[in-house]
């Protein structure tokens, strides 16, 4: 099915590329699956919603484009080790304000949730670790607080995810 568009782009339903690389998309897919289930398995009880979010978004992105400039281990574990250190760093701050951040009011997190997603975005500008779904993370450690559980699955997310991306580099592909 297709629709012609203004500019004469046109607008595919269905990717036209899958149906030749049906099997492709499929392999990769299962392999993002169980690379997901183990850092779950591992990190079972440990962390929140918002930062397994984040890590299944990782996934997602290093399994559609394992070759692309957002899924190089740099980016991958530099952005979420950016989104830690932001996190962390805002709840010291708050901290010294005599800011009790479990007891909170929700203005007070949501203005220091904005704040730590534009600081991350800066800083993973000027250092070179764009990496989108980091965002996730940090939202999960200045919506439930920093614990060094978090952390440590965050991190170990990362790296593990990383490491999977460069041990199968040789047979996945870009898919997008």
């Amino acid at each position: 099915m297709k629709i012609r568009l203004k500019f004469d782009r046109e607008f595919h339903l269905i990717d036209p590329v899958f149906f030749k690389k049906k099997f492709r998309y499929i392999f990769q897919s299962f392999l993002a699956s169980i690379a997901l289930l183990l850092v779950l398995i591992i990190g079972e009880n440990i962390a929140q919603g918002a930062i397994i979010a984040g890590i299944a978004g990782t996934t997602a992105l290093i399994s559609f484009a394992p070759h692309s400039y957002a899924s190089n281990t740099r980016r991958v574990v530099g952005g979420h080790v950016l989104s830690v250190i932001v996190g962390v760093f805002s709840i010291f701050l708050l901290s010294l304000f005599s800011v009790d951040y479990n007891n909170a009011s929700n203005l007070i997190i949501y203005i220091n949730s904005s704040v730590c997603i534009g600081i991350l975005i800066i800083l993973m500008g000027v250092l070179n670790c764009e990496h989108a779904p980091a965002a996730g993370c940090l939202l999960g450690l200045t919506y439930g607080g920093v614990d060094l559980n978090s952390i440590a699955f965050i991190i170990f997310s990362a790296v593990i995810l990383s490491l999977i991306r460069i041990v199968l580099l040789k047979w996945i592909k870009n898919l997008v």
